[in-house]
């Protein structure tokens, strides 16, 4: 999973990053447009159980990889930035609502709702120079009839995006057929990604009602204050866990956002255990074994003939493999099965 870190000007985007992967980029470097990237390990208990359990010679956590996206997103963005922020699978919005009086707001002001509605319809704006540009020229053969079946399908899914973009609105919004849906892909429009947002609080507001009150506010959020985030990432693990304390937090906030991703995203984590290796996958939920096969490899995939299937609450409850057995929790399931989160998978394949 690759996650866009998205803004305006001064909310703290690259300190969000460092944050969430205990990176130490260089804050307010105004004009790059290089993108920052880092890849961070998935914590989850239910791996750490697995891993003592089995003893496997490799154990490999699910990962997010992270893209701090410089500068905003709009029609006149640079290419560079428009490239990389197209290759990920989603947004974070960083949402400013920490005060400084020595680093200005580009609008004069703090308002994260505004906010919020400015870095869409910068998306909004991108998606339609695209669309547009691609629209005018079928438009010319299509509506000639000169234009191939492809053809013919992708002006007709730019034309229902393009009214959703004309009326400020996401080309998520637009229903597609399945066939329509394919021939738009290529394009990967920025308003088709999902997000989630960051509300990036002063340090002493992460707990007040009036963050509770904005985060309420704002669809798929969360609060955090990046400049103590960025601070605890720095800190060994005995440290860390006292400075948590004394802000009376149960731990990291990455640990609250990747869960807050995952809902928000719609993803779950199944597992494949032996003594090789103890593996998490993350795959979108309401995927069928034979699909979730295909994230382990296309062989499997290809050649699969049905799936071993126990939960982790069952081994976690029983003790061991054997005992989840003799248990009769074993299931064999076949390739239209759906995935749940914490199931143990084994695929049966030939090829």
């Amino acid at each position: 999973m690759k996650l866009g870190i998205i803004g305006l000007e001064q909310s703290g985007k690259t300190t969000v990053f460092n944050a969430l992967t205990g990176s130490d980029k260089e804050v307010g470097t105004f004009g790059k447009i290089e993108a920052h990237v880092a890849i961070v390990k998935v914590p989850d208990e239910r791996i750490d159980f697995l891993s003592k359990l089995y003893n496997p010679k490799k154990t490999a956590y699910a990962t997010i990889e992270f893209v701090d996206i410089p500068g905003s997103i709009n029609n006149t963005s640079d290419a560079k930035v428009i490239a990389a922020s197209r290759e990920v699978d989603a947004f974070v919005f960083t949402l400013r609502a920490f005060t400084n009086a020595s680093v200005p707001h580009p609008l004069d002001s703090i308002d994260p709702i505004r906010d919020h509605d400015q870095i869409k319809l910068g998306l909004i704006l991108a998606d339609m120079s695209i669309a547009d540009k691609r629209y005018e020229r079928l438009n010319k053969s299509v509506t000639k009839g000169a234009g191939t079946a492809e053809e013919k399908l992708e002006f007709s899914a730019l034309g229902k995006i393009m009214e959703k973009l004309q009326h400020e609105k996401y080309a998520s919004e637009a229903v597609l057929t399945e066939q329509e849906e394919k021939a738009i892909r290529a394009f990967q429009f920025l308003t088709r990604k999902p997000y989630l947002s960051l509300v990036n609080v002063s340090d002493n507001a992460l707990s007040s009602n009036e963050t509770t009150e904005l985060v309420q506010k704002i669809p798929n959020s969360m609060a955090i204050s990046a400049n103590i985030e960025m601070e605890i990432r720095k800190l060994d693990e005995k440290d860390r866990s006292a400075f948590l304390s004394d802000l009376g937090l149960n731990e990291p906030s990455i640990n609250l956002f990747i869960r807050k991703a995952y809902q928000t995203l719609g993803l779950i984590s199944f597992f494949t255990v032996g003594e090789d290796e103890v593996r998490a996958w993350t795959i979108n939920k309401g995927l069928n074994a034979q699909a979730a096969a295909g994230k382990i490899h296309s062989d499997l995939e290809r050649g699969f003939i049905r799936a071993e299937v126990f939960s982790f609450a069952d081994i976690k409850e029983l003790g061991s493999e054997q005992d989840a057995k003799k248990a009769g929790r074993f299931r064999l399931e076949g390739k239209e099965y759906i995935v749940q989160d914490g199931d143990i998978v084994n695929i049966k394949f030939s090829v």
